[in-house]
């Protein structure tokens, strides 16, 4: 009987929340952007293109702040930045976290950085793939 009353109680919140799909358009009839939203808070995939309907940016949200796996690339197709954004203790802003990667137009990483709590360490790199410099603890 708790059974069937919690599934009757839930009902009319599944049946009331509002989803939709919102798309922008470049004004050469292009799509600019793809979000999902849920009772008008972005929540969901969530795609950016440029101009020319290249995909520019990619992620999730979820109940309005960037969560996971985002990617950005270059308008050749190519990424350019790759890391992951997490939402702590209820802020306003997501961070971003863990491993993060830049590349350069032709795909090669040219910076690598690993976030912790906050704090990122950060490598350069050569063309030849040597490392150029170090950042190690945000200075």
């Amino acid at each position: 009987m708790k059974i069937i009353s919690l599934f009757l109680f839930m009902i009319p919140l599944l049946c009331f929340s509002q989803s939709e799909v919102r798309l922008e358009y470049w004004e050469n009839g292009n799509v600019l952007s793809q979000v999902n939203y849920i009772d008008g808070i972005r929540d969901g995939s969530t795609r950016y293109y440029f101009k020319n309907g290249v995909l520019m940016t990619e992620g999730f949200f979820l109940k309005g702040k960037m969560k996971g796996v985002w990617i950005s690339y270059y308008d050749n197709g190519q990424i350019k930045q790759k890391g992951k954004y997490e939402n702590r203790n209820n802020s306003i802003y997501s961070q971003k976290t863990g491993k993060w990667n830049s590349y350069n137009k032709e795909g090669e990483v040219i910076s690598e950085s690993s976030i912790i709590l906050g704090i990122e360490n950060i490598k350069y790199f050569n063309k030849d793939g040597s490392i150029q410099s170090k950042l190690i603890n945000g200075c």
